[in-house]
């Protein structure tokens, strides 16, 4: 199954490109855009629109562009495409052909947002939920803990041994076959050998009715988002032992070859006694097999959540081609919110425009938002923050040296 943009007409008439998987694909004039246009269509912008691609599914979203795109003659700004659709953007046109058994059938619906990302400290007691084909097989469900794009989590009990545990119940998105859900448990159980003390550990992953599981340790406490809504910014030590702490297994889940794409605030979690928490990051690689698997759907809605703020730039552009100083970036721009209680970046609320300030702004200075920060520290934030991957630290080891004179 694959998605296949075929330029018709204008300068590069007979182009393809097609897509097999997850991927984004960037049009404009930029030089990392991956269909780069030069001056003989002078009515396109430096990135003028972004397609995100998880066969059988496309969606187009207009990056602000001076000119615009039209779908079918209307113009557009987010916009799921179908077989047969043709987008226009200045003398340029492409065809999308879906090579899906019925191309008619090419569902166009995303699940419903959810309210809240994930989190593992209990913020409702509704009951579990009783359509989950019958139960939770190996586990007694308890009140929710949390919700997120990937599901929902609630506190459980392993039934075999009485281990609390922390269960994840994921609604695959229309259309997804069984071969994407296999997959995705295969990679799911894979990441449970992944063992670190600042890594929450997976336990198992396995189906549960119409629903997804993955069992994880549970972190009794509560994530690093939360804490800072409470507290406002935090003490420079604390914020800087949290992200240090969570660099540590950043860098050891990196040396294993895996890379977490989704690191922000809400997966930092905080456990232990009070006065001895340590932070260990969550859903390591969860992100990146949910998307790769097609379970995910599409998710540029045309608003902001909560991760686009911690979302490194080539997560934009080179979507398939992320590496761990994407990490080190996400951990840098969620340390950026610990200390200052708010974004690096003042997003608007319209993704395109959110996207646009990502590829082409630098953050607000740190010390913008809270003056008396050391100076060294706002340099180490924003190095690791830099746009370019190569203009940041070596690795997150490097980063996490380069903090620690800030953490005592």
């Amino acid at each position: 199954m694959k998605v296949t943009l075929t330029v018709t007409d204008g300068p590069h008439a007979g182009r393809e490109f097609a897509f097999a998987g997850r991927d984004s694909f960037l049009v404009g004039r930029s030089k990392d855009a991956h269909f780069q246009l030069s001056y003989d269509d002078p009515y396109f912008s430096r990135r003028h629109f972004v397609v995100e691609v998880n066969p059988p599914r496309c969606r187009l979203l207009d990056l602000k562009s001076r000119n615009g795109v039209s779908v079918n003659g209307s113009r557009a700004s987010v916009c799921e495409l179908r077989h047969g659709d043709e987008v226009r953007a200045g003398h340029t046109l492409f065809r999308v052909a879906v090579s899906a058994p019925d191309p008619d059938s090419v569902p166009t619906l995303d699940l419903p947002a959810a309210p809240a990302p994930d989190a593992t400290v209990a913020h409702s007691a509704a009951p579990p939920p009783e359509a989950a084909g019958g139960g939770v097989p190996g586990y007694r469900l308890g009140v929710e803990l949390g919700r997120g794009g990937m599901g929902v989590v609630y506190r459980a009990v392993r039934e075999a041994d009485g281990v609390p545990a922390a269960v994840k119940l994921i609604t695959p998105s229309p259309g997804a076959g069984g071969r994407a859900v296999e997959r995705f448990l295969r990679e799911a159980r894979i990441l449970c050998q992944l063992r670190h003390p600042h890594v929450v550990r997976f336990l198992e992953a396995g189906e549960a009715g119409d629903k997804l599981l993955i069992a994880m340790e549970l972190v009794a406490g509560t994530d690093a988002a939360r804490l800072s809504a409470a507290r406002g910014p935090l003490p420079v030590a604390t914020a800087v032992r949290i992200v240090c702490q969570a660099l540590a297994g950043l860098a050891h889940a990196h040396a294993a070859g895996y890379v977490h794409r989704d690191v922000k605030p809400h997966n930092v979690l905080l456990g232990g006694p009070k006065g001895a928490r340590t932070a260990k990051v969550a859903d390591f690689g969860l992100a990146r097999a949910f998307e790769a698997s097609r379970l995910s759907g599409l998710t540029l809605n045309g608003e902001v959540g909560g991760t686009p703020a911690f979302m490194a730039p080539e997560q934009v552009t080179h979507f398939r081609g992320v590496t761990p100083a994407a990490d080190q970036y996400a951990a840098a721009a969620t340390l950026y919110y610990l200390l200052a209680g708010r974004n690096a970046f003042d997003l608007p609320r319209d993704v395109g425009a959110a996207l646009v300030m990502i590829l082409t702004d630098p953050p607000v200075p740190l010390r913008d938002r809270r003056p008396e920060l050391p100076a060294g520290l706002a340099a180490v934030v924003h190095k690791a923050m830099a746009r370019d991957p190569a203009d940041r630290y070596p690795d997150a080891t490097a980063c996490r040296a380069a903090l620690a004179p800030f953490a005592s």
